[in-house]
């Protein structure tokens, strides 16, 4: 593994643990009791959740994709 790729998985480790507590928060308020703040948050929560798994599928898309063409550039 170049220091390129090494320093790319490293940045996107980086980028998914800041982003941690936005996905803790939105699976909290997947788990809160209906009865008490109603559908609404759980609503809120089922977006954020699949942003989320959205942001993180994407973001690994391109970072793998840098990972590749850099390979690439080294033939």
């Amino acid at each position: 593994m170049s220091q390129k790729d090494h320093d790319l998985l490293q940045s996107k480790d980086e980028i998914f643990n800041a982003f941690r507590p936005i996905q803790q928060l939105f699976k909290i308020m997947d788990t809160s009791s209906v009865e008490i703040y109603g559908e609404l948050t759980r609503s809120y929560a089922d977006v954020g959740i699949t942003l989320c798994k959205n942001f993180r599928q994407r973001l690994d898309a391109i970072l793998t994709d840098k990972s590749g063409d850099t390979e690439n550039d080294h033939r």
